[in-house]
């Protein structure tokens, strides 16, 4: 695992814990907006079996990619990276035209691991399929830094809590993977599973140190080391942070993962419109709101000299989380003062949202049972 804090080079896997969230606009758009600052980048289409990036830049999907380099010892990944039309951004194609990508070996997986530490720019970001199955977390997990893209509905925010499950799990898993006495306990986890009662983390390591201390204690060392982001796209009021709020409690709670949020985007119909068009979103729409917020997110990113820390005042804000919020009310202070129309956001209205979003929050906290059930699809639980 490459930790951002320790290199020049940051490599960032952008995920989403279920499909439709954003996920490749929002890698393709924070390339682009990070290029304009002059970083260097290189963004990897690893949706395999489902690559569309190329899409989302307005090219053509003609150039050879992740398919040539697993299938020819002769090509580097290196090779396959293609210039685009947008100064200092590289990307290297997907191979949407091959049936097999979906379902790569794991020889496969540690090589394209191994080819992308060995990528030179500033910024690697890789765009990954949805879902939460071993591909995709293992991709994600090659930094401690990767953003979890995340809309505010319910089965996002479930999604995201169980792909965030998932991702500790595999971590320790990996962690001790050589280690025999901590993997039969971690197999026994999983098999004495107790729907609708969700062990945590802590609990979990309390287990391993009482039969090895030294286990336990390397547990909680490198799980603090995980700082996922998490951007929330397609908002459409700014008090739908407060579902956010609901799942990083009940993360930080139930797996000690620490979050950042780096930014809120809200709904735009032009995105759609920019895909159709096969032009990016920020070249077409550059002084909207939703190129606007982006771009925020990018300079972030940039302006961080201990990326992923990100750079704001502590004595000022509890939290990135705070941050956003005040961003976001902001941001719709200006939608609202371009033209929309006042019965948008009429009192009835936002009454009834906030009624919802306690519902929706109160129901998110029930889910935990749900999302620990053997139907889960989960296969363990926390």
């Amino acid at each position: 695992m490459v930790i951002n804090e320790n290199v020049e080079r940051k490599i960032i896997p952008v995920a989403g814990g279920k499909g439709g969230v954003g996920k490749s606009f929002l890698s393709t758009s924070i390339s682009l907006s990070l290029a304009t600052m002059g970083k260097r980048i290189i963004l990897i289409d690893l949706d395999l079996g489902g690559s569309n990036i190329h899409t989302w830049l307005g090219l053509k999907n003609s150039n050879p990619g992740i398919g040539e380099f697993l299938n020819s010892k002769s090509v580097l990944l290196s090779d396959l990276v293609v210039d685009t039309p947008y100064n200092n951004l590289q990307y290297i194609p997907g191979d949407v035209m091959r049936f097999d990508m979906a379902n790569i070996t794991f020889a496969q997986k540690k090589k394209i691991m191994k080819a992308i530490l060995q990528l030179d720019a500033d910024y690697i970001v890789i765009d990954l399929g949805a879902g939460s199955n071993h591909n995709v977390i293992d991709f994600f997990l090659i930094s401690n830094s990767g953003f979890m893209v995340i809309t505010p509905e319910t089965t996002s925010i479930m999604n995201t809590y169980n792909f965030t499950r998932n991702m500790v799990f595999r971590f320790l898993q990996r962690l001790f993977s050589t280690d025999k006495e901590v993997m039969k306990y971690l197999k026994q986890v999983v098999k004495h599973n107790i729907p609708g009662d969700p062990q945590s983390v802590d609990s979990l390591i309390s287990g391993i140190a009482e039969f090895d201390g030294a286990a336990a204690e390397k547990a909680r060392n490198y799980l603090s080391i995980l700082t996922p982001g998490i951007i929330i796209n397609m908002a459409e009021e700014p008090d739908d942070i407060h579902m956010i709020h609901a799942l990083r409690s009940l993360i930080e709670k139930n797996l000690n993962v620490q979050l950042e949020c780096l930014g809120m985007i809200f709904y735009d119909k032009d995105v759609k419109t920019s895909l159709k068009e096969r032009v990016p979103h920020l070249v077409e729409n550059s002084e909207s709101i939703t190129a606007s917020q982006i771009f925020r997110i990018a300079q972030k990113i940039a302006l961080s000299e201990n990326f992923p820390e990100m750079p704001y005042d502590h004595t000022a804000f509890d939290s990135t989380f705070d941050i956003t919020e005040i961003e976001a009310e902001n941001d719709f202070e200006i939608l609202k003062s371009q033209g929309f129309s006042s019965e948008d956001y009429d009192v009835e209205k936002l009454l009834e949202l906030i009624r919802k979003q306690r519902e929706m929050i109160h129901e998110l906290q029930g889910t935990i049972s749900m999302l620990s059930s053997p139907g889960s699809g989960a296969g363990f639980t926390f």
